[in-house]
């Protein structure tokens, strides 16, 4: 079997021996979860490794448990690791949860390495559904590079000393009471001033519907949330690009439009409810950008962004392609059916995303 992969020397490194039951089928069962994720896994003599963005993660089976191993390049990239192998393992392990303790690199952190509070400084809507909130606060270099998404923590209403969560000895977050607990969801980071110390998010506005755009209907300059991140994958380079989405990802469609340089082709699609909640994207590639309108149809409820990825006729053989959807979970399930299955695309190419589901808030179940 393969060698698990390699780290440079100078790599922060941290382990976790944990006592399980049936280690080699946790094993098993934590890495296929994983390969469905479009990770690349290896096997190796005694489990299996994962290489991330950044760094690896490997189990090991022992007589009486599980070793478990994180390496990453910096403080962040670690404890994005350990959060992640914890949760799996405790996921997937028979019996009573497991009790993990992490040595090494970063087992002294009181706070998470890439969470900071930041503060509201400016509020604009951009569309008549879309509010554009600047938030202010420090560190946001690794924000330019390292993925466009973020964490987004909302205090409870009428909280005005915030309190976050802090790393436990297994790696996953301690949680204040129910009372001062915020809420978590995904969002994009629009555009970023790393200088200023600024970055913009963009809202779909749907009244008290979700907690970010009840947030954002109620925020005012001054208001405190708390951020975790970078996630996600950087925009890698190709030759031809394929992006479709809806509101929910017009925000990561055109920053990644306004960074790429000219002379790149290829299509993005975006879904909005009607002509109104268009937006001007400056950008300098041949990349053809062409709006879908619902008019009057809720979102999530038609096929016509999927039938469009279908419609776009795909470059020649050899051309370097990435195609990325950021879609209701149906929607997804359509497109990453049609370019995994039909089209035969390599998984490192493709980029297919449940931004959200139907009726669901962002943490609940969204099983097949």
């Amino acid at each position: 079997m393969p060698a698990e992969p390699s780290q440079p020397a100078s790599a922060l490194q941290a382990e976790a021996e944990v006592a399980i039951p049936n280690p080699a089928h946790t094993i098993e069962k934590v890495f296929e979860h994983l390969a469905g994720h479009d990770l690349d896994i290896r096997r190796i003599a005694d489990g299996a490794a994962a290489s991330l963005l950044y760094g690896t993660a490997s189990m090991h089976a022992r007589a009486d448990g599980v070793l478990m191993r994180a390496r990453a390049e910096d403080e962040a990239g670690l404890a994005y690791i350990k959060g992640m192998m914890a949760s799996h393992l405790i996921e997937f392990a028979e019996g009573p949860r497991p009790q993990i303790v992490w040595t090494g690199d970063g087992v002294d952190a009181t706070t998470f390495p890439n969470f900071r509070e930041m503060r509201v400084v400016r509020i604009a809507d951009i569309t008549p559904h879309m509010r554009r909130v600047t938030l202010s606060g420090h560190g946001l270099e690794r924000f330019a590079t390292h993925g466009l998404h973020f964490k987004l923590f909302v205090p409870p209403a009428g909280v005005s000393e915030p309190e976050w969560p802090v790393p436990g000895k297994d790696g996953l977050p301690i949680w204040p009471s129910d009372d001062k607990r915020p809420k978590i969801r995904t969002y994009t980071v629009r555009s970023i001033d790393p200088g200023a110390g600024t970055f913009d998010v963009d809202f779909v506005m749907h009244g008290d519907r979700s907690v970010g755009s009840r947030w954002a209907m109620h925020a005012t300059p001054g208001d405190i949330v708390g951020v975790r991140g970078p996630v996600g994958r950087p925009v890698p380079d190709a030759d031809w690009y394929l992006l479709a989405g809806d509101e929910t990802a017009l925000p990561a469609i055109a920053r990644t439009l306004e960074s790429l340089p000219a002379g790149k082709a290829g299509v993005a699609l975006i879904e909005v409810a009607d002509e109104s909640e268009t937006q001007p994207i400056r950008h300098d590639t041949g990349i053809e950008v062409r709006w879908l309108f619902r008019n009057g149809a809720e979102p999530g409820t038609t096929t016509q962004l999927a039938d469009a990825v279908r419609a776009v006729p795909m470059p020649a053989a050899g051309t370097r392609i990435h195609a990325m959807a950021g879609v209701e979970f149906d929607t997804f399930k359509a497109i990453r059916r049609y370019w995994r299955d039909e089209l035969g695309l390599d998984k490192k190419d493709v980029l297919a995303t449940a931004y959200w589901r139907r009726g669901k808030a962002e943490g609940e179940p969204a099983e097949d």
